[in-house]
């Protein structure tokens, strides 16, 4: 029942949390989402302000799409030595490197915007070098989560970070604009570098649990050759991960074409974050049903058919011609992607032991990395054709991926 308590939870008048969100009887868990959160909604914010300065530099879908592989494509190539390190040294002192790294970048874009006269080369690099910073971070934090919860609340953590990060996405988008109208960009920047510092101290405050068995004490090549020799003997892993590639790859670029949508349907940069805000209640509401969910006993399928939903969905948003169709499809589409990745990252967090989860989610987290794959292309493509073509590209790959999953990867079909 969603309204029970934990039968663990703390006597004496301290909280007791329900089972639904049982993880957040930990304090260190709870100190991470909290971090999270903060850092994840400037995030979200810093993506809003980014494509609206690079659309007013320029104009182009091209340069909007080029800012976007800038920014994920360092994932491409860090993923994996960040994922490598998670398993090897303390993960805490590691996220708080890679978080004040990012606090000083983000005041300095601040700076040189509020400036007025940053050039795009300049905000195309600070783009990289934060997104640097990211795919450094993402794998780290993520990995953490098995050392601030016990093995019988790893899955509620996962599903409460999942809801947590699409909550930002609906906060961060939605501050993002308002901000942006009623103050001007920079204030965006400033504000992410005070999340991020907020992260920052969290992490301080933490005393995470030491992993499982201790870091891994062979070389880094070592390292690597016995992750790929467990995802290789493992068909459900090896699966999940290529499902959290190729949907991520084929359909999450249309997210950067969204400012062009905006443009298209004459709402501006207000509009822009209303279009990502009501994306980011679709996901809540997702995230909130798998969570409500418990703990499905086939979960691989549901992972199938809400990916098949996301991929309608982004072709329903590229035949859209009003402002309310396209927030119906953009909500349905956060829906279908917060289920599908929730599902996906669960049962990696829940199948992968502790002494190679950082390597193993550092997979799935290079999959982000391929989204520049897309992107490049879907930008140049949108410049051609228009975005809603673009879209319904993406759109239709994602329902065909999904199909061919369904029938060729049995492993899947059976978690």
């Amino acid at each position: 029942m969603l309204d029970s308590t934990r039968a663990d939870a703390p006597a004496g008048g301290r909280l007791r949390w329900p089972a639904s969100l049982a993880a957040m009887s930990h304090r260190d868990y709870r100190l991470l989402w909290l971090g999270s959160s903060a850092s994840h909604t400037g995030q979200w914010m810093q993506q809003v302000a980014i494509g609206w300065v690079v659309l007013e530099l320029t104009g182009s879908g091209f340069y909007l799409g080029l800012a976007s592989f800038l920014r994920a494509i360092p994932q491409l190539f860090l993923s994996v030595p960040a994922g490598v390190m998670a398993d090897r040294v303390d993960r805490r002192r590691l996220l708080l490197m890679f978080q004040g790294i990012s606090t000083v970048l983000t005041v300095l874009l601040a700076l040189l915007i509020a400036a007025g006269d940053i050039q795009i080369w300049q905000l195309l690099t600070l783009t990289f070098l934060l997104g640097s910073t990211m795919a450094m971070t993402f794998p780290v934090r993520q990995t953490l989560v098995s050392n601030t919860v016990p093995r019988q609340d790893m899955a509620n953590a996962v599903g409460l970070n999942s809801a947590g990060n699409n909550l930002t996405r609906t906060l961060g988008p939605a501050l993002a604009g308002t901000l942006i109208s009623w103050v001007g960009v920079p204030i965006c920047f400033f504000v992410q570098s005070i999340g991020v510092a907020y992260a920052f101290w969290t992490t301080l405050a933490m005393r995470p649990a030491p992993r499982e068995g201790g870091g891994s004490r062979g070389s880094p090549l070592g390292d690597l050759t016995e992750v790929f020799s467990f995802i290789r003997a493992n068909p459900a892993v090896s699966g999940l991960l290529l499902s959290a590639l190729v949907p991520t790859a084929l359909g999450q670029p249309y997210m950067a074409l969204l400012p062009m949508f905006a443009r298209d349907l004459e709402i501006g940069p207000g509009g822009l974050g209303l279009l990502m805000t009501v994306l980011g209640i679709g996901a809540i509401v997702g995230s909130i049903g798998f969570a409500a969910a418990g703990d499905l006993a086939r979960k691989g399928p549901v992972m199938l058919l809400s990916g098949g939903l996301f991929g309608l969905m982004l072709l329903a948003l590229a035949a859209s011609g009003s402002l309310a169709f396209a927030l119906a499809s953009l909500f349905a589409a956060g829906a279908g992607a917060a289920v599908y990745q929730a599902t996906n990252n669960t049962l990696l967090q829940t199948l992968v032991p502790d002494g190679l989860r950082g390597r193993v989610i550092a997979f799935y987290n290079l999959t982000w990395g391929m989204v520049p794959l897309g992107t490049l292309p879907l930008g140049w493509l949108a410049d051609s054709t228009g975005a809603p073509f673009a879209v319904a590209v993406a759109g239709s790959l994602c329902v065909l991926f999904s199909i061919v999953a369904a029938v060729r990867l049995p492993a899947l079909r059976s978690i």
